[in-house]
C-alpha cells in the first residue's frame, strides 16, 4: 500500500514538474514572438514615409516631398533592427546569454520609442513605431528578468542518456534517437545497432 502511495505521489510530482516546464516553454516562445515581431513592424513603421509636404513652383508645377522615418530619426530603423537581431539570436542561445541580449532588445527598444515620441506631430507612422518600440522594450526586460527558469532549448542534447536503455538495432529506431535529441555514437548503440544504421 506504502509502495503504491509512493509511486503515485511521485507520478503526481512528475506530471507537475512537466506542467511546469510546458507553461515557461510557452512562456518563453511567446516573448519570443513578441519581440521578433514587434521589432520588425517597428522597423517597417520607421522606413516609412512620416511627413508630405506639397510645393508648386513658378511655373505652376506641383512638386511633393516626402520624408522617411529613416531622414527625420535616423537612429530609429538601426535600433529596431539591432533589437530584432537580438531576439533572433536567443533562438539559437542559452539562457544566459538570452538574459545579456534581452538587455540589448530592451535598450534598442527604448531608443526606438525615443525617436518616435521626438517626432509625434509627423502622422501616424512615428507612433506606431513608438508603441513597437514599447512592446520590444518590454519583451527584451521580460527576457533579462525571466529566461533563467525557461527550459533550455540545448539541454536535451547535451543530457546523457539513460544507462541502462540500449537503442534497438534498427535504422528507424536510429533515426528516432536522432530525433529526440540522442548521440547515435553513445555507448548504448550497439556496434551492430551503428552497422545497420550505416546500410
Amino acid at each position: 500500500m506504502s509502495e503504491a502511495t509512493s509511486e503515485h505521489r511521485t507520478a503526481e510530482t512528475s506530471a507537475a514538474e512537466t506542467s511546469a516546464d510546458e507553461r515557461r516553454a510557452a512562456e518563453r516562445t511567446r516573448v519570443l514572438l513578441a519581440g521578433v515581431l514587434a521589432a520588425a513592424f517597428a522597423a517597417l513603421a520607421a522606413s516609412r514615409d512620416w511627413t508630405a509636404a506639397t510645393d508648386t513652383g513658378h511655373a505652376g508645377i506641383t512638386a511633393t516631398t516626402a520624408q522617411a522615418g529613416t531622414d527625420l530619426a535616423s537612429w530609429a530603423l538601426p535600433c529596431a533592427l539591432a533589437g530584432g537581431a537580438a531576439f533572433l539570436a536567443m533562438l539559437a542561445t542559452g539562457n544566459r546569454a538570452r538574459r545579456v541580449l534581452g538587455v540589448v532588445a530592451a535598450l534598442a527598444g527604448l531608443a526606438t520609442a525615443l525617436a518616435g515620441a521626438l517626432h509625434l506631430d509627423a502622422g501616424p507612422w512615428p507612433i506606431a513605431m513608438g508603441a513597437a518600440a514599447l512592446v520590444l522594450a518590454l519583451a527584451g526586460a521580460a527576457t533579462t528578468a525571466r529566461a533563467g527558469g525557461w527550459p533550455d532549448a540545448s539541454a536535451r542534447y547535451e543530457a546523457a542518456p539513460d544507462g541502462n536503455t540500449a537503442i534497438a538495432e534498427d535504422p528507424v529506431s536510429l533515426w528516432n534517437a536522432l530525433d529526440s535529441g540522442e548521440d547515435p555514437s553513445s555507448p548504448n548503440i550497439t556496434a551492430s545497432a551503428q552497422e545497420k544504421g550505416r546500410s
